[in-house]
């Protein structure tokens, strides 16, 4: 009797058991949730959500006529979006070039890795310059990117919040040097300000 109960049990339990609905196709309204899915979690340009829909229904729809059906719906999904006020592309672009500044890049380059990662124009970014600096490096007093006093003050920074430089916890060698001299350089800095950043006395700054 047991046995039975036990057997009966296992069937309802398999029986109750969510079945797998397998994927769901793409639609015009599943597009549009993926959109609010992505908007939602990021500041977004309009080029920025069109790539992204596009790279989800080459992901997702295999069939070419279909796909390109579908795709023809995207600068409509985009512009609704934009009306809403959840695309922005000097949002975007700032909040990217924001992010390029704290992580160390020299302006003229944060304004490339944004407009690259925003997928805006290096314009839009370039009029959100000022005020990033500001938010993004308050430790500049007067932040000037034309300057080389400009230019080495950001480039300390940049070695101070990395703890590079003569602002490493055991002091820097030759071999460290060498090392945080790439780094900066590869984040857009000139050697002059390179040079000038690595040569400061920490207990100075």
């Amino acid at each position: 009797m047991s046995s039975t109960r036990c057997f009966l049990g296992n069937d309802a339990a398999l029986m109750n058991r969510p079945r797998n609905r397998g994927p769901t196709k793409m639609s015009e309204k599943r597009l549009r949730n993926i959109a609010v899915w992505y908007c939602e979690r990021y500041l977004v340009s309009r080029q920025k959500l069109a790539d992204h829909l596009r790279k989800r229904l080459y992901r997702d729809v295999r069939d070419a006529e279909e796909r390109a059906g579908l795709e023809e719906m995207i600068p409509k999904i985009v512009a609704d979006f934009m009306e809403l006020g959840l695309v922005n592309d000097r949002e975007a672009a700032s909040a990217r070039l924001r992010t390029a500044l704290r992580s160390g890049y020299a302006s003229k380059a944060a304004v490339t890795v944004a407009a690259r990662g925003a997928m805006v124009d290096r314009e839009t970014v370039q009029a959100e310059l000022d005020v990033a600096l500001i938010e993004a490096l308050p430790e500049l007093e007067e932040p000037d990117i034309d300057d080389r006093s400009g230019e080495k003050a950001q480039a300390v920074l940049a070695l101070k919040r990395g703890r590079r430089g003569p602002f490493r916890s055991r002091g820097q060698d030759e071999k460290t040097r060498r090392r945080d001299a790439g780094w900066l350089q590869r984040r857009g800095f000139r050697m002059e300000a390179v040079r000038d950043a690595l040569d400061i006395d920490p207990m100075e700054e």
